[in-house]
């Protein structure tokens, strides 16, 4: 039955299928002009055999198809009404074709134009009507700004780029220019991509609702991800989204842009997106159990390694080489991965002690195994897979690696293709095999025929080893995690506004700074141990604070803009009964009109830092680390979005760099971690009573048995 224009005869797709299984497709901007979007994506879908019935819009049609499609003048011109649309017109035109086609019934479309959100000002109020224009219609849209949809299952490709290598892998990406660069170095690679969807502006349709529509979706066996930023608060459902995606078993790899300052500001230009925290968007991948990456070469390799697992736990592996450098760069890359060498059982290693050539070096435990000198590899290449079928079988080994020439013994050919075989065998029973070969980027025939057989092959060390890795999610990223980058206290010392790290934020919401004394009240109501303190404003209020507190006591000046008041002068240690007066004048005198906080005088202990920040995206988090000057001198900090359990926190406590100092080091005692931990959960729950606030204890003072609040800053949105 033929759907009409403003008819329902056909029920509509649900959720996002309208993008991805469409039964009909509508092109306006529909062209005769090879190189424009409305004329190739017409041609290749038909060179592709899309399925279903397509057509080109354009007001000076001339009744001549292209690729085949038919073309008529008008969206009311159309025999029925297509599931989805490609608005391949400029942004100026964009929204009275949304208009258009909301009047008639399109139910999805994909927005090509640039020069809308991303630009701010009128374009951007252009682009909120075109959502509010679909939203009133129950139109779903992707984009604008993005690289456009290739739907491979449906033989569907809006994207204007024809080389897409085919395979298994659902492509998300901001940015076309990385999608193609992308997709190249897939082409020489084992794994391909059966979908690839432009993010573009999120004006509807979001990075978070794609990562839910891929978990469900039969299509992929993994979701590789380029993203600048999300729209504002939406970074708890991409969190949800991820674990959706790590339950059904399909891994996610994440190439996060705008990590810098400089790039974070060029993503403002480039989509309008928000970047966020750098180190917040760290701590809400891994919740979400994503692999994260440094570069597109990264992705593709931690791609080739996830498929090579299938998922599989890898505890420990076997190296197989041809040379001892290559052995010895393969253990130390492994070692930096995180990765260890199998243990062997005696079994084992008794076969392939036989098997390595007697002058070849031996390892202790017969695992990494050097197959050089004489009655080697050169000899016979189907030695290394002999080793490989005989450390398969060994329980402790989860994966095989091969490191060195393999690929480019030509004298051999016949030899090592056999072996080539049987290492494809082996993967295809289910033992990972990934090989690194200084031949990988050669046109070898037996690099090819590994390739071809589901067997990556990385052209160094360190890049097979941070691919395995970020398979098994450890180390799997050029970026670090906890401990790592520029201090968290930096700018004006909360947690909440790391220095060069936010980009394409909204308008800061206005906040007032809380004092001392409230601060310290609030952190009380959520069972936070902290000092009593006393605020005063002149000597009549010193003298009663003097009376009531426990001596040696601190004066310092209340000033929440002055992160370490030590820095300025506007502390004073080991005041005694008869100098108070004192050392509350000196301090007077050099900050006229400040108020004093007087407090007792704490213990020296470990300095440490919690906070409770806000990020405009995640929302609530904690934060960790080494307290102080050192906070901004060495920054070693940990986040984890909020809340945060108990457990969780010690293991944020365990991940610093500082670790070994907190558990205790040589003679020094170690501090009270539990406690510790539940300080940070303490926080967290604080969190979820005051949305508004942002809090920061620096130092906080470690114990063996215990701690203290020594300082606190905190702010609060302004009602």
């Amino acid at each position: 039955m033929v759907r009409q224009v403003g008819h329902a005869e056909t029920p509509p797709m649900s959720g996002l299928g309208a993008f991805y299984s469409p039964r009909s497709v509508v092109v306006l901007g529909a062209s005769r002009r090879p190189g424009k979007l409305g004329h190739d994506v017409m041609v290749e879908c038909a060179r592709l055999g899309f399925s279903g019935a397509m057509y080109g819009v354009n007001p000076l049609a001339d009744g001549e198809p292209i690729g085949g499609w038919p073309v008529v003048r008008s969206v009311r011109d159309l025999p029925e009404v297509p599931d989805l649309a490609l608005v391949a017109l400029p942004a100026s035109g964009t929204l009275a074709a949304v208009d258009e086609l909301a009047r008639v019934g399109v139910r999805a479309a994909v927005l090509a134009a640039a020069g809308l959100g991303e630009l701010g000002g009128e374009a951007a109020a252009v682009e909120q009507e075109i959502a509010r224009v679909a939203r009133s219609a129950g139109m779903r849209l992707l984009g604008p700004n993005g690289f456009g949809l290739y739907a491979g299952s449906a033989g569907l490709n809006l994207t204007g780029w024809r080389e897409v290598p085919a395979g298994r892998v659902a492509l998300l990406t901001q940015s076309g220019n990385v999608a193609i660069a992308l997709c190249r170095m897939m082409a020489r690679s084992t794994v391909g991509v059966s979908s690839c969807t432009g993010i573009g502006n999120q004006l509807d349709v979001d990075v978070a609702e794609l990562l839910e529509h891929h978990a469900g979706s039969a299509d992929s066996d993994a979701i590789a991800l380029y993203v600048e930023g999300l729209r504002a608060t939406s970074g708890r459902r991409l969190v949800q989204a991820l674990g959706a995606c790590a339950l059904a078993g399909k891994p996610v790899v994440v190439l996060k842009g705008g990590r810098s300052d400089v790039a974070g500001r060029s993503v403002a230009s480039h989509t309008g997106a928000l970047g966020g925290d750098r180190r917040v968007w760290d701590a809400a991948l891994r919740e979400g159990g994503a692999r994260q990456v440094a570069d597109p070469a990264a992705l593709v390799d931690a791609l080739e390694a996830c498929t090579a697992t299938r998922g599989r736990r890898v505890r420990g592996v076997l190296v197989l080489s041809d040379g001892g450098g290559d052995t010895v760069l393969m253990t130390d890359a492994l070692d930096d991965a995180g990765i260890p060498l199998a243990s062997l059982g005696p079994g084992t290693q008794a076969v392939l002690d036989a098997l390595t050539p007697p002058a070849a070096p031996r390892a202790e435990g017969a695992n990494p195994v050097t197959l050089d000198t004489a009655g080697g590899l050169e000899d016979d290449p189907r030695l290394i897979a002999r080793c490989a079928e005989a450390g398969a079988i060994d329980g402790a080994v989860d994966a095989v690696v091969v490191s060195g020439t393999f690929g480019g013994y030509r004298g051999r050919r016949a030899e090592e293709l056999d072996a080539v075989a049987r290492l494809a065998a082996l993967a295809r029973a289910g033992t990972p095999v990934l090989v690194h070969s200084a031949f990988a980027a050669d046109d070898e025939e037996p690099v090819d025929a590994l390739r071809r057989a589901g067997v990556p092959v990385y052209p160094t060390a360190r890049r097979l080893a941070i691919a395995l890795g970020a398979a098994r999610g450890t180390a799997g990223s050029a970026v670090s995690g906890p401990g790592a980058g520029p201090s968290s206290t930096a700018g004006d010392g909360l947690a909440a506004t790391p220095a060069g790290d936010r980009v394409a934020a909204p308008v800061p919401e206005a906040r007032v700074s809380v004092p001392t004394a409230e601060a310290l009240a609030r952190l009380a109501a959520v069972g936070i141990v902290v000092p009593p303190v006393t605020t005063v404003s002149d000597g009549a209020e010193l003298a009663d604070a003097v009376a009531r507190m426990p001596f040696p006591l601190c004066l310092k000046i209340e000033d929440p803009k002055i992160s370490h008041k030590s820095d300025v002068g506007g502390v004073v240690l080991d005041v005694a009964r008869d100098t108070a007066e004192d050392a509350a004048q000196a301090l007077w005198r050099r900050f006229p009109g400040r108020k004093l906080v007087v407090m007792p005088m704490l213990s020296s202990g470990v300095e440490l830092l919690v906070g409770l920040g806000r990020d405009p995206t995640f929302g609530a988090f904690v934060i960790v680390g080494r307290g102080g000057v050192a906070a901004e001198v060495d920054p070693d900090v940990a986040i984890a979005l909020a809340p945060v359990s108990s457990d969780a926190a010690f293991a944020l406590w365990t991940s610093l760099r500082a670790a070994p100092l907190l558990r205790g080091w040589r003679a020094q005692p170690g501090v009270d971690l539990g406690s510790l931990a539940e300080l940070v959960a303490a926080m967290s729950e604080l969190a979820e009573r005051e949305p508004g606030l942002e809090i920061e204890c620096n130092p906080v003072l470690a114990y063996e048995d215990g701690y203290a609040v020594a300082d606190v800053r905190a702010r609060v949105r302004r009602a």
